[in-house]
């Protein structure tokens, strides 16, 4: 009888340790929030901002969501906001013309008032490379093909592969130790997308971020040989592309995927609940009141 009242109080005293664990928050379109479990007392946390659409025509492809990572103190129960970027708009067919309609920039990620991810930017007039962010859009041919590859771990993205380049989007410097930080998951890089393959490349898309290798893909431009979109949470859409061969259709670009808000905690060993101590003391008495009656 006394071994068993013991193990009651171990298993119930074994049960009340807390777990690590994390959230990962993506684009809904819909306000969000973290509310702080019991007994965390800080937090890692990345953010990357939704990435930029891919223009059409012969220009640069999106930049992904510009990244942010950090370890923040916080009390049990709060309520932190989330807000997580959306994937910009490609831009529309244009015939015979050069005008950018409808192209948007990725959406601004947030954690609270912790830290701020800014979305991957577009390019904003004719002849102009990838755009910057966490990592560059690749380059767009004014006459030859493939178009410049996406940038990826924030690197930039790629010239022209042959024939005139336009200039290339810029990254932020690689972000391999920032990802470093966390430790539930393997946060990685995804690749950038590849160039279009048309007379007049559009460039490839940035890469963003995968979680155990999972994550989502921005859209293509809307030609077979437009460039490809970035792979990754807040990757940049891929450039539309013009190919005289076939007619003068600038075409259309992948619209950036969606950022991310990733946030990871250890729990500390919370107090033992009042009924818990109320269990635990029976226990005890239980325990001693054994020994008592063994010693009468």
């Amino acid at each position: 009888m006394l071994r068993s009242i013991i193990g009651l109080v171990v298993l119930l005293a074994l049960t009340s340790t807390a777990q690590a664990g994390y959230v990962a928050y993506q684009f809904t379109g819909a306000p969000q929030q973290f509310i702080v479990p019991t007994g965390v007392t800080a937090v890692n946390v990345l953010a990357i901002g939704g990435g930029g659409g891919g223009a059409n025509g012969h220009q640069g492809g999106g930049g992904a969501g510009y990244l942010v990572t950090g370890t923040f103190t916080v009390a049990p129960g709060a309520i932190i906001p989330i807000t997580v970027g959306a994937g910009g708009l490609g831009a529309l067919d244009a015939n015979s013309s050069n005008a950018i309609v409808g192209l948007t920039a990725g959406g601004t990620s947030m954690f609270g008032a912790f830290m701020t991810a800014g979305g991957g930017g577009i390019v904003t007039g004719i002849n102009q490379g990838g755009h910057n962010g966490s990592s560059g859009g690749g380059a767009a041919c004014n006459s030859g093909s493939p178009g410049g590859d996406g940038g990826s771990g924030g690197s930039n993205g790629q010239a022209c592969q042959s024939g005139y380049s336009m200039p290339i989007g810029s990254g932020q410097g690689s972000y391999a130790s920032l990802l470093a930080l966390f430790t539930e998951n393997i946060l990685s890089a995804g690749a950038g997308g590849a160039g279009g393959t048309g007379s007049h490349a559009g460039g490839g898309g940035a890469g963003g971020i995968l979680i155990s290798g999972l994550g989502l893909i921005a859209g293509a431009g809307n030609a077979f040989f437009s460039g490809q979109g970035g792979v990754g949470y807040g990757a940049g859409g891929g450039a539309g592309g013009l190919d005289t061969s076939i007619n003068n259709i600038r075409y259309g670009g992948g619209d950036g995927a969606g950022g991310l808000v990733y946030v990871e905690f250890l729990d500390a060993v919370p107090a033992p609940e009042p009924s818990t101590m109320a269990i635990f003391g029976l226990g005890l008495a239980a325990v001693g009141f054994a020994r008592r009656k063994r010693l009468v």
